[in-house]
């Protein structure tokens, strides 16, 4: 009896920890953050905020960007174009989505925008309005200036 009363609170435990080790990989796994040049100026996203990218970075591959888009790939050197994304591992990425700019809604695809003419509904069923209200669910917002949403709905705050 004195064994099974031990036994218990320590495979609680056990399972307990597993549990919160398998979140925390998938929630590191779910992370979106990056660089990006964004109107001309290099961007770092973190935790779906966005700012300026005030300092050079190494990235985890040893790639360094730096502050004006400049990126050095061992004896490679290339130039970030807007739209351009590299995640914290120093991989290219494409984001498409929606951004308010100057107060108008554009949309992204293939690193190029155009004004968006119509509302959009997100892979994850998250709708766009033409006039940047977004609609969550039974959740309403409005997006400001610089925010984006990628196609598959998750939101991208600027922060000036």
């Amino acid at each position: 009896m004195k064994n099974n009363s031990i036994a218990k609170p320590i495979i609680t435990a056990l399972i307990a920890s597993a549990s919160f080790c398998c979140f925390a990989v998938a929630a590191d796994n779910m992370s979106d953050d990056c660089i990006m040049m964004k109107d001309g100026k290099m961007m770092v996203m973190k935790d779906g905020k966005s700012m300026m990218m005030d300092k050079n970075m190494t990235m985890k591959n040893g790639t360094e960007v730096m502050t004006d888009g400049t990126v050095k790939m061992g004896d490679k050197k290339m130039m970030m174009k807007d739209g351009d994304m590299m995640d914290m591992d120093g991989k290219m990425k494409k984001h498409d989505g929606v951004v308010m700019k100057d107060g108008k809604m554009m949309v992204i695809k293939d690193g190029k925008s155009m004004m968006m003419d119509k509302d959009m509904t997100m892979s994850n069923g998250t709708q766009v309005m033409m006039d940047g209200s977004v609609k969550m669910g039974e959740k309403k917002m409005m997006m400001k200036d610089g925010d984006m949403m990628t196609m598959d709905g998750k939101m991208i705050h600027h922060k000036k």
